[in-house]
């Protein structure tokens, strides 16, 4: 995932040479964190330790919702260590988990990865969310169905328990960007496609920009 002016032909879609974990905390519709990290199990530490020891959130972190975040990760921290690794949840799962708990305090958590350049998709299939001026995120995804997958998770995250989106949203994904734009109102979400050029190494549109009203 990573934060953009503006969409176009640019080398910052080329794949990269290695596969990056990045983290985006967004508080109040407001893009606070961004940043990207070599395993998921360090953007697992470094998001615990944004949201309870940095200033970026220390007006609506709490010391007693600190603990509650902590107490979680400790938690997980226990499974690994145990002998019962197997039932252990992974470094996403527990992101997950502390994306539900943070969201009762106004605060959203999103992750995504990037692919390895001997594993480059000939084809990019994006969700652009602007959240606001100069507060534009683009999500990448090898094909249609991890695009789709990405769209069902952050409209889930708004629902206490599965099973509140209807069926005839999760079939579509233009219906799918319009509800988590209705969500994340007043931000907009657009799909894009780009195709890899692999005589220049980058990729560039292919398809006409479907904005979600």
């Amino acid at each position: 995932m990573t934060v953009l002016g503006t969409q176009g032909d640019s080398d910052e879609l080329a794949p990269g040479p290695l596969a990056t974990y990045d983290l985006i905390i967004c508080h109040q519709d407001r893009i606070v964190f961004h940043d990207h990290y070599e395993s998921p199990e360090q953007r697992l530490r470094m998001c615990v330790g944004i949201l309870t020891d940095s200033d970026v959130l220390a007006d609506t972190i709490t010391a007693t919702r600190a603990a509650r975040i902590r107490d979680l990760h400790n938690a997980y921290i226990a499974q690994r260590q145990s002998n019962l690794q197997e039932l252990c949840a992974t470094p996403d799962e527990v992101v997950n988990a502390l994306a539900k708990l943070c969201r009762e305090w106004g605060i959203q958590l999103y992750v995504s990865a990037t692919a390895k350049k001997s594993a480059a998709p000939k084809a990019l299939y994006s969700v652009i969310t602007e959240y606001g001026p100069g507060q534009t995120v683009a999500e990448h995804f090898p094909d249609r169905m991890a695009r789709t997958a990405s769209l069902i998770e952050r409209a889930e995250h708004f629902f206490t328990s599965p099973g509140h989106i209807p069926k005839i949203v999760l079939a579509d994904e233009q219906r799918l960007a319009a509800l988590v734009a209705t969500l994340l109102m007043p931000a907009t979400v657009t799909l894009t496609k780009s195709v890899l050029n692999e005589d220049e190494g980058v990729y560039r549109p292919d398809s006409s920009v479907l904005p979600i009203s």
